[in-house]
This record gives C-alpha cells, sequence and structure tokens, in this order.
C-alpha cells in the first residue's frame, strides 16, 4: 500500500521523521541541496530515510533531478475561471519573457478554479510536482482555506495580503481616489460607479477609494446610482447603463470595473443621446488593446501584469536558493492611460 501514497504525503511523513521542513526534504529529492547549501549531514539523512520509506518521485520530480538543465523550474498559475480575461495573457507573457531575458528555463502550469475551490487543488501546492505557485483572484473564503494548510513550495498571492505568504499588490484604493481626480472638474457634481455582485477585496478597496476621492472633492455619490452585475458581457453594460440612467439625477463621471463592459455602456449612451465626455466621463479598470480606438478613445487604468509576472518569476527563484522565513510583499504602481473619455488628456 505504500507505493500508492503520494509523494506530497511521503514528503510530510519524511519531514516528521527527521523533524525538519517539508521545503528542505522537497529541496533535497529533488536534487537541488547543495545549491542552496543543505548540510550533506542532512541530505544523507533525508535520502535514506526516502529509501527507507520507498520514496517514489512524480514525474516532474524525476525531470528536475536528471535532467535539470532542461526544465529547472515548473511554476503553477492559478486563476480563478471568472477572472479568464486578457490580464492572465499578458501575465503569462510577462512570465515567460522574464524567464527568457534571465536565461531561465521555466515549464508553466495553467490551473484555473472556480471560487470557492482553490483546495480542490492543493495537492499541487505539497511534494514536488512545481517549485512555485502564483494564485489570482483568491477570495477571502478561499484564502482562510489556504492559510490553514502546510506546503513544501513558496506561494505568491496576486491582490492579496498575507502575513504568512509571499504577495504582489497594487494600492486599489488609492487608485480609485486617483479616478476621480483625472474625471473631476466644476461641472463634475454627481459619480456613480459600475462592477460586480461576488467582487473581490482589490475592487470593493478600489470602490472605497473612489467614493472616498468623490466626497473629498464635493462630489455625490450615492449606492442607488451604482449598478453590480454578475458577470461581463455586452448585454449587462448595456443594463447597468440604462439603470444609472434612469436615475432622476443623472452621474456625469463613471468608474467601470471591468473594460469588457465598455461596448454595452457605449452604445446606451450614444441610444440615450447623451455625449462622452461632455455629459458623461468614464474610466475603465483594465486596458484592453480596442479602447484607444473607440469615439471617443476611453480611459482607462490597469494593472502591471508584466512587473507583477516578473516579481513573481524572482521570488520563486530566490526561494528556490534559500530558505525565507519572512515572506516578501511588493506593492506596484498601476499603469494609467488618460484618453478623451475621462474630460482630461
Amino acid at each position: 500500500m505504500e507505493e500508492k501514497r503520494t509523494a506530497g504525503a511521503q514528503i510530510r511523513e519524511i519531514a516528521e521523521r527527521l523533524g525538519v521542513s517539508q521545503s528542505t526534504v522537497s529541496v533535497v529529492l529533488g536534487g537541488r541541496g547543495d545549491s542552496i547549501r543543505i548540510s550533506k549531514e542532512t541530505q544523507k539523512r533525508v535520502q535514506d530515510m526516502a529509501r527507507e520509506m520507498n520514496y517514489r518521485p512524480n514525474i516532474y520530480a524525476r525531470r528536475l533531478r536528471h535532467a535539470e538543465e532542461e526544465v529547472p523550474y515548473v511554476i503553477a498559475v492559478f486563476w480563478r475561471m471568472d477572472s479568464l480575461n486578457s490580464r492572465i495573457g499578458r501575465f503569462i507573457r510577462g512570465l515567460y519573457e522574464a524567464a527568457e531575458r534571465k536565461k531561465c528555463k521555466v515549464e508553466m502550469v495553467i490551473q484555473p478554479y472556480k471560487p470557492g475551490e482553490l483546495m480542490a487543488h492543493a495537492d499541487m501546492l505539497s511534494g514536488n510536482r512545481i517549485s512555485g505557485a502564483i494564485i489570482s483572484g483568491l477570495s477571502t473564503a478561499d484564502q482562510q482555506e489556504l492559510e490553514k494548510g502546510e506546503y513544501s513550495v513558496p506561494i505568491i498571492l496576486i491582490e492579496r495580503e498575507s502575513a504568512r505568504f509571499h504577495c504582489i499588490m497594487m494600492d486599489t484604493y488609492r487608485t480609485g481616489e486617483q479616478c476621480i481626480a483625472y474625471m473631476a472638474a466644476p461641472e463634475v457634481k454627481t459619480a456613480a460607479f459600475i462592477g460586480f455582485d461576488n467582487n473581490n477585496r482589490s475592487e470593493r478597496k478600489m470602490e472605497a477609494g473612489y467614493v472616498y476621492g468623490c466626497r473629498d472633492r464635493g462630489i455625490r455619490v450615492k449606492e442607488d446610482w451604482n449598478a453590480y452585475l454578475a458577470c461581463s458581457s455586452y448585454e449587462n453594460g448595456y443594463g447597468a447603463a440604462e439603470k444609472v440612467l434612469a436615475n432622476v439625477e443623472l452621474p456625469s463621471a463613471w468608474l467601470v470595473a471591468d473594460c469588457r463592459l465598455a461596448g454595452g455602456i457605449l452604445d446606451c449612451i450614444h441610444d440615450k443621446g447623451l455625449r462622452i465626455p461632455e455629459d458623461i466621463r468614464l474610466i475603465f479598470f483594465e486596458d484592453s488593446g480596442i479602447l484607444k480606438y473607440n469615439k471617443p478613445p476611453l480611459s482607462s487604468v490597469d494593472v502591471p501584469s508584466y512587473e507583477m509576472a516578473e516579481t513573481a518569476l524572482d521570488i520563486v527563484l530566490l526561494a528556490g536558493y534559500r530558505q525565507m522565513d519572512i515572506p516578501i510583499r511588493r506593492e506596484l504602481a498601476p499603469l494609467y492611460f488618460i484618453r478623451e473619455s475621462s474630460g482630461k488628456q
């Protein structure tokens, strides 16, 4: 029955029997003990115990041990299903280009997951299938479950704060404040926010910063003026704009949480005979290559996906060479694309 046990379960037991960390066992069995200066004595103890327990590495571990020059790092990227937009493409490209610059060969495993179901893939985080994990779109519930476990690989959270795991952040509260600053003008008296029902913490912080920025400038914003959607689509964008425009007082500055809603929102505004930016000023979150080709060109604020990807790779590489007891926290600046729709260029 021993042979049927997973590599992750065996690594945990080896670590418990020897009184060392799971990451130490994983590194030694992956053939990288010398590179991060694990003592020869500890390496021998781990290897002897592994033989005694009939340790059976999986295919990723065998490739790392016998062909390190071919695929030295395997990085798993966990991305929430309802956030599979153009950002993941930019993030993966950023990882690839960063690895090319560093002359580091990397294999990527893309693992989509549904909200609330991240832990169904938790076995990937223990053992030696991967060298590191990058997790994006984490909900509060998923993070609470994740924090309960023990893992043998470095974990990097994107846009989530953690006292335990490495994290790469963008100050979304400040981003919300800055968005209304770009739209503010004497004629702008009211504002609205278009977001999502199941919004993540980053979006909630952005909305809070936006509301604070409005009130700080004497711009009125009411909960009833806002619209919250189940998902992004042309129809939902059109419907959200109809809801906002149905108010007796017309909100004249809008922050929209997803650029994929742009088509429906623009058509609705035009159908109502309103003008952008003369009647309504708009900024969208996340930039799409086509926003600048709309009439008028649409302003947006975006996550620095390429910089986030390179930072995440740096953390994985660093963790592969040394034991880090204190998690790394990096905060990056957003990217602003200010065009005609926000009223300022």
